[in-house]
């Protein structure tokens, strides 16, 4: 019976055979020269300058109290008055979280059901969207379920002991595991979970939580469908701000009576919104805004406004030649404002002629006017645009500055134009999505970011749309520019992750791309964004398939994910790959390894010789890489010592934990006696090679005197 319900499944591509002598030793050097540094340093800030002015409160920024981040790391993300905290998973959740939850929740109707659920059968599988309230919804059901505690088990690991002897379950606790993004989660089976009852019964409670695209199948009696009501979305709202604003009573009334909040409402699709709204106006309340002030500047107003910036051509009465007051001209320029904010002026002018084209090719019932010449100047798109000049530093200047800036002139108004555009003129689609793709093929570095991110928010509006369209094109193309086109899918993907409904359909997607060689160059590129930041151990392990299919290199995608802080887990991983039967992941370890060796500052690599558990982890990853049969891993490993001896003679007290390290890396046996002369030898040599050999000689002083003992 175990092997027909066993829920995870690994799928691998064939792998390729291991390399020659001689094509190992006419490989190139690994990855992470200063000018590659230098590039993805700019590209980085490129984007997350992109993120920052269409990523409102609620995606990567900030996120709401008690709601689960879907990470397949075994990670909770809790965002207390903007202050972030991590708990880690299978582990207990602290009794104070649960009381700040409790304080700031509202129950829904699907509470009552999953309390009366457990109560019966002891495990439920809570079934709804994401960002809908399930994750609070679960922990506060199984807390009153069973008082003593609750756990949060690792969505994978745990998992695998459920299925194996229910080993995962701790006597006396209730417990919540998340499915979302992992391939389990839609290959449970009622015989599982029929075992679990006999274990989770009164004893030791148990939520499943899947999104509701989840097949139920046979699992009907064991779900517990997650509804919100219509009017929700205000009562968690009430909630919130009475406990944010508790000691401003009338601020905190007269925004709930404000008609325009209950408007802007209407437009939030999640209770992670919800709660990120509330904190939004309790900092402007307390920063002294007026309330009306605070208002318009939300999403309703801000949709007002851009339908009113896209409002059909009219007739203007009083001109009798019946001169159009807004052209298809005037239109396109105001968007090549929104999606290339903060660029030039003559670059924006220049853009929207070649999106007017494309719009003018539209078959329409209705004329389409043709480009007005000297009729209509920039300076009268200008009045219809809402955009205002600064220069690289923000200060205002005049249109003729040669260093003039567009800047659309309100926060969210652009997002708010493109999402009328989308839904209000569908006949725009088509022409705006091959006009992005240009931009990807021919724009420099801040064109194309602009670009993709812009298709990334498009995809939040219509992601099958967009999907099919275009993101698939992009990822699985060859030719010119298919480079180009993979990254612009990869940083689309970035943008589109931060909606709470649409993060378990990426992570779904690149797994699933990660799997399929057309598609696993762009899988790489998008772990190596704020996907792989946010989702650590689905990144990895899904990069540790496409580095064993030995098609390229994952270096630049683990840097992205080590640099984002998820350090220990990447120099977990990669001690692990150092070990493996396959080439290519023993390749990328050792090539990982001398990478990560650039780093300075409190990202080194060297600030683990301080830490146990991570050191134990370095200490294999370097020993491998040092004794390994392959003389570009040897160099490798060589390299990163060397390097972590000219960082020693930088900073004060480095010097004695780099050579305690470096007195155990050698085991008592004739491999040992070998990289114990190396290593003297190595030293030796950069004593004189480089700038400041005192530290290397103190080090092979350190050495010699240790291993003599």
């Amino acid at each position: 019976m175990d092997d027909k319900i066993e829920p995870v499944s690994e799928f691998m591509d064939s792998l390729p055979a291991e390399p020659s002598a001689d094509e190992e030793e006419t490989a190139s050097t690994p990855a992470g020269t200063e000018t590659t540094d230098e590039q993805v340093d700019h590209i980085r800030k490129l984007r997350e300058r992109g993120l920052a002015q269409t990523v409102v409160d609620g995606g990567i920024k900030a996120r709401a109290v008690g709601f689960g981040s879907g990470d397949a790391a075994g990670t909770i993300y809790k965002n207390y008055y903007g202050h972030p905290a991590v708990d880690p998973v299978d582990g207990r959740v602290p009794e104070d979280d649960l009381d700040r939850l409790r304080e700031l929740y509202v129950a829904p109707g699907t509470h009552t059901a999953l309390v009366d659920h457990l109560t019966r059968h002891g495990v439920a599988v809570l079934r709804g969207a994401p960002g809908s309230g399930r994750y609070t919804t679960a922990l506060l059901a199984v807390r009153q379920a069973m008082d003593t505690g609750v756990v949060v088990l690792d969505s994978e690991a745990g998992v695998r002991r459920l299925v194996t002897d229910e080993r995962g379950l701790q006597p006396s606790r209730g417990h919540v595991i998340e499915g979302d993004g992992t391939e389990w989660a839609n290959e449970l089976r009622p015989q599982l979970l029929i075992r679990l009852r006999a274990a989770t019964y009164g004893r030791s409670p148990l939520v499943i939580i899947v999104d509701d695209h989840v097949p139920v199948g046979g699992l009907t009696e064991h779900v517990v469908e997650h509804e919100v009501a219509d009017g929700m979305p205000f009562l968690v709202l009430e909630r919130q701000l009475m406990v944010l604003l508790a000691d401003r009573p009338l601020d905190c009334r007269k925004l709930l009576e404000h008609e325009g909040l209950r408007e802007d409402l209407r437009g939030r699709r999640a209770m992670a919104e919800v709660a990120s709204l509330a904190g939004q106006l309790a900092r402007r309340v307390r920063d002294g805004d007026d309330v009306d002030q605070i208002v318009q500047g939300l999403g309703a107003e801000l949709r007002a406004k851009a339908v009113r910036l896209l409002r059909p051509p009219q007739k203007n009465a009083a001109d009798g030649a019946g001169r159009q007051q807004l052209s298809l001209w005037s239109h396109a320029f105001l968007l090549a404002c929104v999606v290339l904010d903060g660029t030039t002026l003559s670059r924006v002018s220049r853009e929207s002629h070649r999106l007017a084209e494309l719009l003018h090719g539209v078959r329409s019932p209705s004329s389409v006017p043709a480009m007005p010449l000297f009729e209509e100047s920039v300076r009268d798109w200008l009045d219809h645009s809402d955009v205002e000049f600064t220069d690289r530093t923000g200060q205002p200047v005049g249109a003729r500055d040669p260093e003039c800036l567009v800047r659309v002139s309100q926060p969210g108004l652009g997002e708010a134009v493109l999402e009328v555009l989308w839904h209000d003129h569908s006949g725009a689609r088509g022409p705006l999505l091959e006009w992005l793709d240009s931009l990807v093929v021919r724009g420099e570095e801040d064109i194309r970011v602009s670009a993709a991110q812009t298709v990334g928010l498009l995809a939040t509006f219509d992601w099958a749309y967009v999907h099919e369209e275009l993101l698939v094109r992009w990822a699985s193309g060859r030719g010119e520019h298919a480079d180009r086109r993979r990254f612009a899918a990869a940083w689309a993907l970035e943008r589109a992750v931060t909606d709470p409904l649409l993060a378990p359909r990426v992570q779904r997607l690149l797994s699933r791309w990660s799997q399929r060689r057309d598609f696993q160059a762009c899988a790489q590129a998008a772990y190596g964004t704020r996907i792989g930041a946010k989702f650590p151990a689905e990144a990895l392990s899904s990069l540790e398939r496409i580095a064993g299919a030995g098609t390229k290199s994952v270096w630049a995608a683990v840097r992205e994910i080590y640099a984002a802080g998820s350090r220990a887990q990447v120099l977990e991983r990669l001690a692990q790959w150092s070990a493996s039967s396959r080439h290519w992941l023993r390749d990328d370890a050792a090539k990982c390894l001398q990478g990560l060796s650039r780093f300075r500052g409190e990202r080194a690599i060297t600030s683990f010789l301080k830490q146990s558990g991570p050191r134990e982890h370095l200490l294999l990853l370097s020993r491998r890489t040092l004794l390994s049969n392959s003389r570009t891993h040897r160099q490798c490993g060589w390299n990163c010592m060397r390097l972590w001896v000219e960082l020693a003679g930088d900073e004060p007290g480095l010097n004695k934990l780099v050579a305690e390290f470096f007195a155990e890396l050698p085991e008592p046996n004739v491999e040992g006696d070998r990289l114990r002369e190396r290593l003297l030898f190595h030293l030796r040599l950069w004593g004189h090679q480089l700038p400041d050999g005192d530290t290397a000689l103190y080090i092979k002083s350190f050495l010699e005197e240790r291993w003599s003992m």
